[in-house]
């Protein structure tokens, strides 16, 4: 099998090991694999010290792309949620961030009471050309900071109680990038706050 995969030289732990190994198991149950095999491969799970190497053990299986789902996120992607899964952010009396190189799902939830969601899609990486973002605010601030081409739309976004959006982005750049459509609603002298890098 060749070697060319990006991550092939990331070391593996126990984890990694654990998850092969059944994999293996599953496969020797399903008659995939010979008693004999199973022996060797397993062997290999235990001396394998990167994914290329731990990859080698499974290459051939049909719970291969199994070994290292791609739902799990990279520590620049923590936080995203799961594919097809909504990224749920809580800040009552607290801060939730998102900023640097993130995966940002087809649907976002934020709920603030006291609090601010501060979301950074400079270098965000989208997964879906619109981005729902559910607003359900309370006294909060929210912070938007948009790329060159990233576009927000807040027709859907009830805004009662002194609250209000300060769009200071302006228009896109670059045209042709994702929307950002807010919804929800803002209470209690709320604010969106939308600015572009």
């Amino acid at each position: 099998m060749s070697s060319d995969i990006p991550d092939d030289e990331i070391r593996v732990g126990t984890p990694e090991r654990e998850r092969a190994i059944a994999l293996l198991n599953e496969s020797f149950s399903a008659g995939y694999l010979q008693l004999d095999e199973f022996e060797e491969r397993s062997g290999a799970v235990y001396v394998a010290r990167t994914r290329g190497e731990l990859r080698e053990t499974l290459h051939d299986l049909p719970s291969y792309d199994r070994l290292f789902p791609t739902a799990v996120a990279s520590p620049l992607e923590a936080g995203a949620g799961p594919a097809g899964k909504p990224l749920k952010l809580k800040a009552d009396w607290d801060t939730a961030r998102r900023k640097g190189t993130w995966k940002v799902p087809a649907q976002i939830v934020a709920t603030a009471e006291l609090g601010t969601v501060d979301l950074d899609f400079t270098l965000a990486r989208f997964q879906s050309d619109v981005v729902e973002l559910g607003l359900q605010a309370s006294v909060s601030t929210i912070k938007l900071r948009l790329g060159a081409d990233q576009q927000v739309t807040y027709d859907d976004l009830a805004v009662g109680g002194w609250s209000k959006v300060k769009d200071k982005a302006g228009a896109p750049r670059r045209p042709g990038g994702p929307t950002i459509i807010l919804t929800g609603h803002l209470s209690g002298m709320s604010s969106v706050i939308i600015k572009r890098s």
